[in-house]
């Protein structure tokens, strides 16, 4: 066989038009990835052609290799379990009956080839005011000093669930699902929109240090949790560190033993931020991506009363600000519409559950129907602070081993009514309708919907002041599926930015 050099395979490269192949892709990646690259080659390629590849790439791996090194402005929320550095190679954790057979991924990845339909080939004409910026409430030009912070949420899909579920972008162009064209849009899009915290959902494992570490490049400091089972995505949450100081972070896995109800791989991740300015009070920050599937909304409502009791123990504060509670912001793919019990418990703070409980005990795991943990509530009766050793929730960062409480049987009726509520007083940042009309899109699930959520404490020390518009269900007709040629995820990104009540000084 004929051995070439690497100057002879540069050489060959100014030419790769010549070599057999049915689709050539020619992209600029703005920061991201520079360079004129052949991404796509016909299955029936030369020999020449593979030599020519293998020695492009081989060279442009090892420089990738040494330009995305991992910053230690990172913390991975899994290392405390594992007890193993972000540098080990991924090993999942095995539930047996949720996992994926290697060889249907494999198998369904030439659906991939299929040919975009005559409505995906048309450009994209998307109007001027598609996402604009719009001011909520009064303008308040003087603010007399308050600290003002925008806060990005987004689903940026990962890789490895789109090539594993092939036949839901087989109308998008295949260009736009690679991860590098998508990976370029996701970074300067984020980027564009200025923010001081991002909220992630689907971030993958492998792409940490290969993509996400370049917001660590940026002066982010991000903070990452990883779903159970086999998943290889999670959650993550970055901030700037010149504008926050992190008091504390806490992850919550959902699955729990012995409840079937909570018997899913999602996970919450939140943090405690304080502004650099020591008159600034505190802020508690959560993001999440509850479980996809349509008919199970009896297990995203009892994720989200795990998630809710987890931010009542992380948030609350004895000083009484905010009635109780440090102010709050929630994020996330919550994968609910509306008018679903997830979105009407944290709109209205209850709801009706009669429909949706199983045959789980919640006293097994001690979190009352006011999404509080019991021990934390009669800790907080007492005036005495908690120890956490008591909170029965399992796999959480804080739990050791879970202690049962004395005379627990009195508090029985705290558990598995046919109502659920939580004391935290919370406003949506979006209307989900826009005039009474119509109704506001985040994604598209067989027509085009909201899942996607920004909550916040509604209280005297935390004020929205802008949103990212988001736009109507008939207006998200001209982006025909996502990801497109404009946005590099199959969700619409949300944006909001609060102003923070400068705290009067107790001197």
């Amino acid at each position: 066989m004929l051995k070439l050099t690497h100057s002879f395979c540069r050489y060959t490269r100014l030419t790769c038009e010549d070599i057999n192949h049915s689709n050539f892709f020619v992209k600029n990646y703005s920061q991201f990835s520079k360079g004129k690259i052949c991404v796509t080659w016909d299955k029936q390629q030369t020999q020449l052609a593979s030599q020519v590849y293998f020695g492009v790439w081989s060279q442009r791996l090892v420089n990738i290799k040494k330009g995305f090194s991992l910053k230690k402005t990172f913390i991975n929320s899994n290392v405390t379990k594992r007890r193993k550095p972000m540098s080990d190679s991924y090993e999942p954790y095995q539930h047996a009956k949720y996992q994926i057979p290697a060889d249907e991924c494999t198998s369904q990845s030439s659906q991939f080839r299929k040919q975009p339909s005559e409505k995906t080939k048309r450009p994209l004409k998307i109007p001027n005011d598609f996402r604009l910026w719009e001011p909520v409430g009064k303008k308040n030009s003087n603010n007399g000093g308050n600290f003002r912070f925008r806060v990005v949420s987004y689903n940026v899909l990962a890789q490895y669930l789109l090539e594993y579920h092939p036949y839901l972008y087989t109308d998008c162009t295949p260009g736009n699902l690679k991860w590098k064209v998508r990976a370029a849009k996701l970074y300067d899009e984020i980027l564009s929109l200025s923010p001081d915290i991002i909220c992630l959902q689907e971030v993958q494992v492998s792409h940490l240090k290969s993509f996400y570490s370049k917001f660590e490049d940026m002066g982010y400091f991000g903070i990452f949790k990883q779903k159970t089972g086999h998943r290889q995505d999670g959650c993550a949450i970055y901030f700037k560190h010149n504008l926050f100081d992190l008091q504390d972070h806490n992850s919550v896995e959902y699955y729990q033993p012995e409840m079937p109800i909570l018997n899913r791989d999602n996970i919450g991740l939140m943090v405690k931020l304080a502004p650099k300015s020591s008159s600034n009070t505190p802020i508690v920050v959560a993001t999440t991506h509850l479980l996809y599937n349509p008919k199970r909304t009896d297990v995203r409502l009892a994720q989200m009363q795990v998630l809710l009791a987890e931010i009542d123990r992380f948030a609350y504060t004895k000083n009484g600000l905010g009635e109780g509670y440090l102010p709050i912001i929630i994020t996330g793919d919550f994968n609910s519409t509306p008018d679903s019990a997830v979105v009407q418990l944290l709109d209205r703070g209850h709801v009706s559950v009669s429909s949706l409980r199983d045959n789980s005990d919640w006293e097994r795991i001690g979190v009352t129907d006011n999404c509080q943990h019991l021990a934390v509530y009669l800790n907080r009766q007492k005036g005495v602070s908690t120890d956490f050793s008591m909170v029965k929730i399992q796999n959480s960062d804080y739990t050791n081993s879970a202690q049962n409480i004395q005379h627990e049987s009195k508090y029985r009726e705290m558990f598995n009514s046919d109502d659920v509520c939580h004391p935290l007083r919370l406003a949506s940042v979006y209307d989900t309708m826009k005039n009474g009309l119509s109704y506001e899109a985040t994604t598209y699930q067989d027509l085009w919907i909201t899942v996607d959520y920004i909550y916040f404490s509604y209280c005297s020390s935390l004020r929205l002041v802008e949103r990212l518009r988001l736009p109507t269900e008939a207006e998200c007709e001209v982006l025909g599926r996502l990801p497109n040629d404009k946005y590099g995820s199959d969700h619409l990104v949300l944006a909001a930015t609060f102003e923070l009540k400068t705290s009067k000084s107790s001197l």
